[in-house]
């Protein structure tokens, strides 16, 4: 007797799962937006020779009520960050002295246990864009001295990759990790 088969449907009923999504290795995926911008300079957990990193942290309300991050890194010394922001200040106790040469994926999977036996890549991957969403976002809420809120900005950046949580955190229920290109105030 031969296997009853379905008609396969040409259009998927849901979105498949899928956690991170990267950018092509040219440069990542362009976004562009506008609206309140948080940077703050950051560095200090990964050990030794890091460097410093300025992390650009925006966000939007997504259609259920969640918000979508933006994490997007560049250096201290980023001729697209205005001096007058201070961001190439002295170190501090927590930020280290000079520039990061490396990519902010590295630094949160250096400044981050390592993965564990019984975690999943996926898991893994959602771990290391949650530390990154919290070394962003807590300069908004407790600012510093290294922290520069801009109200009204316009920002392009770089998308390497974008992790979608299983369980939302501060409200995002998706990270987006990448470069900062250009920052400007309004």
């Amino acid at each position: 007797m031969p296997a009853r088969t379905r008609p396969r449907p040409t259009v998927r009923a849901h979105r498949p799962h899928t956690p991170t999504s990267a950018g092509p290795r040219h440069g990542g995926r362009p976004a562009e937006g506008t609206g309140r911008v948080t940077l703050a300079r950051t560095g200090g957990g990964a050990g030794e020779g890091w460097g410093a990193y300025v992390l650009a942290y925006t966000s939007r309300l997504l259609p259920d009520g969640t918000r979508a991050a933006l994490i997007a890194a560049t250096t201290p010394d980023d001729p697209a960050l205005d001096p007058a922001w201070g961001l190439r200040l002295a170190p501090t106790r927590w930020s280290d002295p000079g520039s990061a040469r490396r990519p902010v994926w590295e630094y949160a999977a250096a400044a981050t246990p390592p993965q564990g036996k019984s975690e999943s890549a996926d898991r893994y991957t959602q771990r290391l864009a949650v530390y990154l969403l919290a070394a962003a976002l807590a300069p908004r809420l407790i600012p510093t001295r290294a922290t520069v809120g801009l109200p009204a900005a316009a920002w392009q950046a770089a998308i390497d990759r974008t992790v979608h949580l299983d369980a939302p955190h501060a409200g995002h229920t998706r990270i987006s990790v990448g470069r900062l290109i250009t920052v400007k105030e309004h």
